[in-house]
């Protein structure tokens, strides 16, 4: 199940999604021949060779929020807490098995710098489907070790950036609520981030 994710940047040097570049690197192997007069054989073959350019105070979307697949047996939650290994803490009358991926993006700053994350309307994403729309609701971000939180609030958080290089990344979260009776099928949304840099 692939929670579509978006994201906006503004405030002063807003960060913009980053560019990137795709390269093709060739690479022939000549071999040598076995054995007296033996005839050399020749092949070439095609490497794949991509990089991604981040410009300066910029971010960009790596994994888009992934709560998984859930059975419903009644009313329940799914808390996702968005750390280098995420977990999903699953209430009763539910179970879940696959993803339990945050949302997660990358940024390049200058260390020392202060980035204001603003979160969604209400600290709140609603997703919909085919039966009742479900919410996410508290939505927690985690940014460490690159970012050291300074504030955090349900409308903003600010980090410092501590990281040698300035590079960057920062996972979101938070509890999915799931009705009893919630119909079978694919539930998706996107929710905007609004990043300043200070």
């Amino acid at each position: 199940m692939d929670q579509g994710t978006t994201f906006t940047s503004s405030a002063g040097k807003a960060a913009r999604a980053a560019a990137s570049l795709c390269a093709c690197l060739l690479f022939l192997a000549n071999l040598a021949g076995i054995g007296a007069g033996g005839a050399q054989a020749q092949s070439s073959a095609i490497m794949p060779v991509q990089v991604s350019v981040l410009a300066p105070l910029s971010i960009s979307k790596v994994e888009d929020l992934d709560y998984g697949y859930i059975v419903v047996n009644g009313a329940g939650t799914i808390q996702l807490v968005p750390t280098a290994t995420p977990t999903c803490n699953v209430s009763a009358n539910l179970v879940h098995y696959g993803a339990c991926q945050p949302a997660e993006f990358e940024g390049v700053g200058q260390t020392g710098r202060i980035i204001r994350f603003k979160k969604p309307q209400g600290d709140k994403i609603t997703l919909t489907g085919p039966g009742a729309p479900m919410t996410i609701t508290g939505l927690t971000i985690d940014g460490s070790p690159q970012l050291q939180a300074i504030n955090v609030t349900p409308g903003y958080s600010r980090y410092r950036i501590v990281s040698g290089d300035g590079y960057w990344l920062i996972r979101f979260g938070g509890t999915l609520n799931v009705a009893a009776g919630q119909a079978p099928g694919v539930y998706t949304a996107t929710f905007d981030i609004d990043v300043a840099y200070n």
